[in-house]
């Protein structure tokens, strides 16, 4: 096997020449390896706002949702707020059908995670960054707010039964309750809107998108079951809880998934 000794440098014309050999074959590859690393997170970026659109899609039908609901709502708890006024006088509860409560969505970005673990966050536009921190910690809040209505509703529908006597104890305890439900949903809606604002304006979507989330948001809370009239009071409580907890077991896959915004897609295509 033949060897070949480098051969030794004949001045400094010769050294300098080898040396930008080196240096240019360096930074080329240097720039090599960082064009690569920019295509590969802007096709990350790409891919991500599809999830984003998606997300933010979601979040403004819900919010519409919510704005659309609250007539309703405001009408169940002033009868039921009656019929506290009625049970003060009278120390009994009067016959209420199932009393319900309406719908609370998770107010959660499904893609913040990926964002976030996964860097992709970092390597978007710092408006866009902070556009969508707002928009997560809005929804955040709002994932707060409607736990703690949810937990009010809990106990407001304590009420519904045949009629039974109650005490004056617990006629306050349900006035707090449906003070509770009344000061978390109005909470929720003012947040929401905010939310809307920002969607709109933040250029993740369209306007046409806009609309038709907004759109498709406020016709799901026209033909929601809360909105729908009272239920007959039953003869006994117990008969719709087991109505309720005796249905049969659903294969995987039967039950109707609810997302509003997005037709009901339960992901994006990509």
């Amino acid at each position: 096997m033949d060897l070949h000794k480098p051969k030794p440098w004949h001045g400094l014309r010769e050294f300098l020449k080898e040396y930008l050999i080196i240096v240019v074959g360096v930074l080329t590859a240097l720039a090599a390896e960082q064009t690569v690393e920019w295509l590969h997170w802007q096709h990350q970026v790409h891919v991500a706002k599809d999830a984003i659109t998606y997300d933010l899609k979601r979040l403004l039908a819900q919010s519409a949702h919510k704005d659309a609901i609250l007539p309703c709502q405001a009408e169940r708890m002033g009868a039921l707020s009656d019929a506290l006024d009625q049970a003060q006088v009278s120390h009994r509860l009067p016959p209420l059908g199932p009393v319900g409560r309406p719908y609370t969505p998770a107010w959660s970005m499904r893609s913040w995670n990926g964002l976030t673990t996964g860097q992709t966050l970092a390597h978007m536009a710092n408006r866009d960054q902070i556009l969508l921190t707002a928009i997560e910690g809005s929804g955040d809040y709002n994932k707060g707010r409607a736990l703690a209505e949810r937990d009010a509703w809990a106990v407001v529908q304590t009420m519904f039964g045949p009629g039974r006597p109650t005490s004056d104890s617990e006629i306050a305890a349900l006035r707090q309750a449906l003070s509770r439900v009344s000061t978390a949903a109005l909470d929720t809606r003012f947040v929401a809107l905010g939310l809307e604002t920002i969607i709109a304006r933040s250029g993740f979507l369209t306007p046409k998108e806009v609309d038709q989330a907004f759109k498709e948001g406020v016709a799901e809370a026209k033909k929601a079951p809360f909105c729908a009239p009272p239920k007959v009071p039953p003869a006994h409580t117990r008969d719709v809880i087991l109505d309720i907890m005796t249905n049969p077991p659903m294969r995987p896959g039967d039950m109707p998934l609810r997302t509003e915004g997005v037709g009901n897609a339960i992901a994006t295509e990509r």
